[in-house]
């Protein structure tokens, strides 16, 4: 991603941020807009993404304009499957299911299955083991599974801030259930730490939410990170990737283990922050 700035002149004053945005930096109202949307734009050191917001003289704007559009790859890598099941390591930028460019849609046409269905869901942005089941009856199997805690979730992240290495759990009320997130740090200096996370229970964007209530949040979360952190607004993406599923057969009770490599992305921040 590159960063561009520009102070807004008197004759700007009252006009709509994506359209100056769009004449300062000779791009399309539609790509300053999606920057807006993408919430990469600082106006003052603050960030806005509001369509309507107005400028004033004087304002210092900050963008972030993505260089190319993130690569996708053509076959999704396969971790473990059986007759009943399938684990797939995930791409970030890819929704788990609902679209017709998602990541289940293309593994039915990968694996020439029309029935392939996905048990979970992993936020777009977010990397990793995914499940799938091969037909309907094996989904409805694996369903309580999840609703329980039979299912073992294991997850790396990068977060903002030298997490306390003496914390190892995390337990608050997300919209009126108690959530248990248990931490370990596996390296962090002063700017940055690098965490393996395994949630007890599965609330919607849990680990994100624990870890930005601590003010730990996980880098490039254009969500729950804040205003004004540079290093997380530099990053395409937030650094979260689902990295172990460890879990019991619905059928024949074997325990399944499957583990996702971290994505040549994650490993490229950890390198450059100087984290291992």
């Amino acid at each position: 991603m590159t960063k561009q700035f520009f102070t807004v002149k008197y004759k700007q004053e009252g006009l709509r941020l994506f359209e100056v945005i769009a004449a300062e930096l000779g791009i399309s109202k539609k790509k300053a807009q999606a920057a807006l949307d993408a919430k990469q734009v600082l106006v003052n050191g603050k960030r806005v993404w509001m369509k309507n917001h107005t400028v004033n003289e004087d304002d210092r704007i900050e963008v972030l304009i993505e260089e190319r559009a993130p690569t996708i790859p053509k076959k999704i890598q396969i971790l473990w499957h059986d007759a009943d099941y399938l684990i797939v390591n995930k791409p970030a930028f890819l929704l788990t299911n609902a679209s017709a460019e998602s990541l289940e849609a293309k593994l039915q046409k990968q694996t020439e299955n029309p029935a392939l269905c996905a048990v979970h869901r992993l936020d777009k942005e977010t990397s990793g083991c995914v499940i799938f089941a091969k037909n309907a009856e094996a989904k409805a199997a694996m369903i309580p599974m999840f609703k329980g805690r039979d299912i073992m979730k294991i997850y790396r992240a990068i977060t903002i801030g030298q997490f306390p290495t003496n914390w190892n759990e995390i337990r608050t009320d997300i919209e009126g259930y108690m959530s248990t997130t248990l931490v370990k740090t596996l390296d962090s200096n002063k700017l940055v730490s690098y965490l393996e996370l395994r949630i007890e229970t599965g609330r919607t964007h849990q680990i994100r939410r624990h870890l930005a209530d601590k003010r730990y949040p996980v880098l490039g979360d254009k969500k729950y990170a804040g205003t004004g952190n540079e290093l997380s607004l530099e990053q395409p993406r937030q650094m979260l990737h689902a990295y172990r599923l460890i879990f019991p057969h619905p059928r024949t009770k074997e325990t399944i283990r499957a583990l996702a490599p971290l994505p040549p992305d994650f490993k490229k921040c950890l390198a450059q922050l100087k984290l291992r």
